[in-house]
């Protein structure tokens, strides 16, 4: 190390890893940060886009989170486009579109007029700009992934989980502007306009990322080659380890996906305010900065797969008993703590560790193709829909445990994956050979 920083040429080295890593976190954040925005938001859009009248009701909330999930019907179109992109045109260039399209449908959400101005013309505009925003997202997670994990294979997890505090970040950024906005605003003035502010932020952060991504370096283990066809490839060599890493991605998505729904969840069946919802949001999204890299390290260090086990079979457990003390006595307090716990089991203990996980079950050649296909698949089936469906199981039940048996369901489903997987992890992966 001291050989390298006596070296004229490292603080330029350094600089340029430094804004490539910026680069790459900072789209999964803004990725995070809109969809996020626009679950906090969920029931003010039932009000403005999904209802004939102004109060909303069941079925306007239904299709308002349904439009939530409609986006993850465009990630495995996206990941199978742009991951293909990337791997034959580099995870850089992959970053860069991503990047110009995440911006595009994130301005759409927030300039388009409500129903009110142009009648049923605003929800078909709003889903169709949550489809860009799928398709840019599902490419983003495999480029992004390929692009951290092969910056050092040796410490794979700690680069990869930095898009996971980013994410993190995220969280806490549109929790609190959200929680702002409910304070410093009446609902007649939220509706009249101010719940675009926030949104609007977002737009402003896209042209950022996509001139840091400009800067950016390529990947190390990116090498370009001639005829390379990476899905006829992956289809042809890979479809175990794709459904495996459904599998493992699985509980992942399900719980950040509750972790959005949580505070409608809160308004809806536990009847707390709107500022008291949106608490657990907050805290959950500053531990969810901290945590990733540190468990992460840890996979680093010993077996992270058998860490993976571990969290989600304590995550699995626990959550039943979270749910039914919060149902017991609806609180903030409670609310702070149930959201605080998943996040430390499940997107701290666990999903720091997917995206290295991937890293080293899929060689280099097609690993941005086949992680972003792994990612939105498992996207579209445990977590796009999962805020709509929990909330339709829920409300028809009147189970307010129902969040917690799903999760334990997908749980299973993770676990399981993660033991088929191990004979697929390539210890020439973590080397970084491809």
């Amino acid at each position: 190390m001291g050989a390298q920083k006596d070296d004229p040429a490292f603080p330029a080295r350094a600089r340029g890893e430094i804004i490539t890593i910026l680069a790459t976190t900072l789209g999964g954040a803004l990725e995070w940060y809109d969809l996020l925005l626009y679950g906090l938001f969920s029931v003010t859009f039932s009000r403005l886009f999904f209802s004939a009248g102004q109060t909303g009701g069941p079925l306007a909330l239904a299709l308002s989170l349904g439009s939530f999930g409609v986006a993850f019907i465009a990630r495995p179109v996206g990941a199978a486009w742009l991951g293909s992109w990337a791997d034959r045109h580099g995870r850089r260039s992959g970053l860069i579109v991503s990047s110009v399209l995440m911006t595009i449908g994130t301005g759409a959400v927030a300039l388009i007029p409500d129903s009110r101005i142009i009648g049923p013309v605003a929800p078909i505009l709003l889903v169709a700009s949550r489809l860009v925003q799928g398709f840019a997202a599902g490419g983003e997670f495999g480029s992004a992934s390929a692009m951290l994990a092969e910056r050092d294979p040796a410490r794979r997890g700690f680069y990869s989980s930095l898009q996971w505090s980013a994410a993190g970040f995220s969280v806490t950024l549109a929790g609190s502007l959200a929680w702002c906005t409910h304070q410093i605003f009446t609902d007649a003035q939220i509706d009249a306009g101010a719940w675009r502010l926030p949104f609007l932020l977002g737009l402003l952060m896209g042209p950022f990322a996509t001139w840091l991504r400009l800067r950016g370096e390529e990947s190390r283990d990116f090498v370009r080659q001639d005829n390379h066809l990476p899905l006829r490839e992956i289809f042809d060599k890979d479809g175990k380890r794709i459904l495996l890493g459904i599998g493992v991605i699985g509980l992942g998505a399900a719980g950040s996906a509750l972790n959005i729904y949580m505070p409608t969840y809160a308004r809806t069946f536990l009847h707390l305010s709107e500022t008291g919802s949106l608490a657990g949001t907050i805290v959950s999204g500053i531990v969810s900065i901290i945590l990733p890299p540190l468990f992460a390290t840890i996979g680093d260090k010993s077996d992270r797969r058998k860490m993976m086990i571990v969290a989600a079979g304590i995550a699995g457990v626990c959550t039943w008993p979270l749910f039914e003390w919060l149902a017991l006595t609806p609180s903030t307090i409670r609310l702070m703590a149930v959201q605080s716990t998943l996040t430390v089991l499940i997107y701290g203990a666990y999903f720091s560790s997917v995206p290295a996980l991937l890293a080293d079950i899929f060689p280099p050649r097609n690993r941005a193709s086949s992680t972003a296909l792994a990612y939105a698949a498992s996207q579209l089936l445990f977590g796009g829909f999962t805020p709509a469906f929990i909330s339709m199981l829920t409300h028809s039940s009147g189970l307010l445990t129902m969040p917690a048996l799903y999760l334990l369901v997908i749980a299973i489903i993770s676990v399981t994956s993660l033991y088929l997987v191990a004979p697929l992890i390539c210890p020439t992966f973590r080397k970084g050979v491809s």
